[in-house]
Order: C-alpha cells, then structure tokens, then sequence
C-alpha cells in the first residue's frame, strides 16, 4: 500500500505487475472532473482517486478489463471511505453501451495503451500495446458516454498526435488543447497531454510546455507542487 501522491489518500498496487507513474499523476492533475465522471483504462485507480481528492462533488467511475487491478481498487476505494462517490468496474470498455447510457458522464480521462501494434514494437502486454483496445475504441466509448461540449482528457505519445486527432475527429471529437511534457528542457517531448471535446470546434491551443526535471535531476517547481502541493 502507498500514499496517492499529493493526497492524503492510500492505494494498493501490485509493484511486480503494474505501478502507477508520472503520466498518470500529469493526467489527473490536467483533467478537469465536472459532475459525473468516468476514468477509463483505470488500472488500479490512480487517476480516479486523485481526482475524487481533487473534486470533491464529482463522482467517479473507473473502468479497467483487468481483474486483478479492480480487486486492488476496490480495496482503495474501501480504505479511503470513497464508496459513495468512487465506483470501480470492471467491463470491456468497447462494451460501453451494456453498462451506461448515452450521454451519462459530464466528463472523461483516459491513460490508454500507447504502443501500435503496427510499429513491430515489442510488448505482449495489453496494458501498454493496442492488443484489446485502440483508439478507435476509445473514441466511440467517449463519443457515447459524454453529454456534447464535454470534455475528454488524455495523456498519450506524441508521435500518435495524428492518429489521436483523426480517430477522434470521426466520432465528433476535436482537439482543444494540447500540452507537451519534455523530461528536460533541452529534450524532445515525450509525452502530451490533450483536451479534446464532443463538438465540430475546431482549431485548439498549444499551452506552455511542461518539464519534468531540472539540470540536476530533480523535479521542477510545477512538477513538485503537482505531486506534493497538497500533502
């Protein structure tokens, strides 16, 4: 069991299986939870427990296909006394439509697999390879689940910026904002984080860059202040 970093929250993971990293503390500390709110590829809940300290009014739904990772987050949800406003289930996200209705979330964040199977990467793990869920999938669960204008929050790789746009142009999601995350300033991106909504907008804002890690190795001030601001 550790501590939700920038919490006072506690979660439950299994380190030899699946830790919760740095996109996913930059991704909950990006999303802005409206009322009703779905986390999807869940894992063990990083991203929904932050959230619920984050916003207190909004409800939080996570969703996962793992088993295991489910059973630890509902362990979390339980020992944080989060069971009136923190749901975990499990389900088969391109399954969306046997569990909710149509437009049921105000808002929704999403750590998904980054890896193409396209790209000859090798990795055999679901978890970060499109092996049971694209983009496209999840383009089509976030266009049914969310009310128009809301809000899709996503941490992904910059080089499927493209495929990110195209795949959720075609369910009737554009791109709003976008934010590259560099682990030094001198570097290249590595991640992005993307505000994208259910609407025919066009045209999105390029924000500041954000950076990880200062000369000597540390964590710049914004990156302490989202990781430890509120301990």
């Amino acid at each position: 069991m550790d501590q939700v970093s920038g919490t006072n929250f506690y979660i439950y993971q299994d380190k030899d299986d699946f830790s919760f990293g740095i996109d996913a503390v930059l991704l909950s500390d990006f999303t802005k939870a409206k009322k009703n709110h779905i986390d999807l590829c869940t894992g063990n809940g990083i991203v929904a427990l932050r959230l619920a300290y984050l916003y207190k009014d909004a409800s939080i739904v996570g969703a996962d296909i793992d088993h295991k990772a489910i059973e630890l987050f509902n362990k979390s949800i339980s020992i944080n006394k989060l069971d009136e406003r923190v749901t975990a289930m499990e389900m088969d996200i391109r399954e969306v439509e046997k569990h909710f209705k149509k437009n049921a979330f105000d808002s929704l964040s999403v750590n998904p697999p980054y890896l193409n199977p396209k790209d000859n990467i090798a990795s055999g793990d679901y978890k970060r390879q499109e092996l049971l869920l694209n983009l496209d999938d999840i383009a089509r669960a976030a266009s049914y689940l969310l009310k128009p204008y809301s809000k899709i929050y996503m941490v992904h790789r910059p080089a499927r910026l493209v495929d990110i746009i195209l795949n959720f142009k075609n369910h009737g999601i554009n791109l709003r904002r976008l934010r590259a995350v560099k682990p030094f300033a001198e570097k290249k991106a590595n991640m992005i984080l993307l505000e994208l909504e259910k609407s025919e907008k066009v045209g999105f804002d390029y924000m500041n860059e954000l950076v990880v890690y200062k000369a000597d190795g540390t964590y710049t001030e914004e990156v302490k202040e989202i990781y430890y601001g509120n301990e």
